[in-house]
């Protein structure tokens, strides 16, 4: 374990600058703003020669853990409005079905799906804000009950189940983009770097699935960019959205995801040969375009 010193005379030693950001800026960056394991993973942007980064100031890698941050908070709002848009959905569709009782479907999905039955009512139980539901419907959930407190996880999981239950094409075409939506969820309610690894081998998918691919000829991205995991699951969160968007959300989400653009621009010229990042930029401004109610 390195004191932060050591740390940046590490990072010297890799071919990374202090011209932009001193070494004494850096070091209250690193001791009071952000750790070093997560503002260097975005080194892995840049090209090495001889063991050495090329074109790679300490400010750029802090510029871009700020960049991923706000990436990581607007694509998180995208994904909560998916979360409620599909439960609208169902909600609809079970309310409509007249052979549904809103009670019987959650008994099913517990015969088939008990972990995840067990693990939502679990929630509800340890949940302090609403244990009033828990007292008074833990027996015998209905849907809307079982849907307030069901997790991403389980929503997923639910959409596979009521598929099955009722074969209709809104609950497919859910279903054929939320497993890769879930990912780009998962990645920001942790809190995990999205700006790593862009265009990499260790991000490559060898078969896009032929709804992902659809989505991306309609969104007008290049299905050469499929093949990176980050672009095929991005696709299928923004076709998804659009999907389930109204004009209003839609236009709302807009004009937060340019402000997004905008941020991602401030330092352009620090990135101006980086063709991964660059691309990525691209492919981002094309899909907030898509969702574009105007």
């Amino acid at each position: 374990m390195y004191s932060t010193t050591k740390l940046i005379a590490h990072m010297k030693q890799k071919g990374i600058k202090f011209n932009i950001t001193s070494e004494n800026d850096a070091r209250v960056m690193l001791e009071q703003k952000n750790y070093y394991f997560k503002l260097t993973s975005y080194r892995k942007n840049f090209p090495k020669i001889d063991n050495q980064y090329q074109n790679l100031d300490f400010a750029y890698l802090t510029d871009l853990a700020s960049i991923d941050m706000q990436l990581r908070e607007y694509l998180l709002d995208l994904s909560l409005d998916i979360e409620h848009g599909i439960k609208v959905k169902l909600m609809s569709l079970i309310s409509n079905d007249p052979s549904e009782d809103g009670y019987s479907i959650v008994q099913d999905f517990k015969a088939k799906n008990g972990q995840s039955y067990e693990k939502t009512i679990n929630y509800l139980k340890k949940n302090r804000y609403l244990h009033d539901l828990y007292e008074k419907h833990h027996a015998e959930p209905s849907i809307w009950v079982f849907f307030e407190v069901m997790t991403f996880g389980t929503l997923s999981i639910f959409v596979d189940f009521y598929l099955k239950r009722s074969h209709k094409k809104a609950v497919k075409r859910i279903h054929n983009y939320l497993k890769f939506t879930k990912n780009i969820r998962n990645a920001c309610a942790h809190n995990n770097p999205l700006l790593v690894n862009l265009f990499s081998e260790r991000e490559f998918l060898r078969h896009p699935s032929a709804p992902v691919s659809t989505a991306s000829k309609e969104i007008g991205i290049s299905s050469q960019y499929l093949n990176d995991l980050k672009v095929n699951d991005l696709v299928s969160l923004f076709y998804l959205h659009q999907t389930i968007q109204s004009p209003a959300l839609g236009n709302h989400r807009v004009r937060q995801g340019k402000r997004l653009i905008n941020r991602f621009h401030r330092h352009s010229d620090w990135y101006a040969d980086n063709v991964n990042i660059t691309t990525f930029i691209k492919i981002l401004t094309v899909l907030v375009d898509y969702i574009d109610c105007n």
